[in-house]
């Protein structure tokens, strides 16, 4: 009983929101993308935040891939001997992701049609 009564309040963390709507959509992200979001929780923060950063600009679109080889480059700036290792097969549902949380911004990162989502390996 105390899982069913969990269910019903919706998710008070960030982190909370990022899983419900992995498990709520799966069909949208890679089927490892929750495993990798755990691992590399620090660097959905550090997009999100870049995201919103250039979306409080005015753009209209943008590219999420631009957004992980800046914060790369400005990792490899600030320290000498870092490597900001950030999988690129991860950038599509890192912007998924954002516009999950922000479904008032849809358009904002172009998002094609996931080939190797659950819904088709079923």
């Amino acid at each position: 009983m105390s899982a069913q009564l969990a269910l019903e309040f919706p998710p008070t963390t960030e982190r909370d929101r990022a899983f419900a709507f992995l498990a709520r959509w799966p069909h949208q992200f890679r089927t490892d993308f929750a495993q990798w979001l755990e691992a590399n929780w620090h660097i959905w923060l550090a997009f999100s935040r870049e995201a919103n950063r250039i979306y409080a600009t005015g753009r209209k679109r943008y590219a999420a891939r631009t957004i992980i080889e800046w914060l790369r480059h400005e990792t490899a700036i600030r320290e000498a001997s870092a490597e900001f290792k950030i999988n690129d097969h991860f950038t599509p549902d890192l912007a998924r992701l954002w516009l999950a949380f922000h479904p008032e911004r849809a358009g904002f990162f172009e998002t094609r049609h996931l080939a190797n989502s659950v819904a088709r390996a079923a």
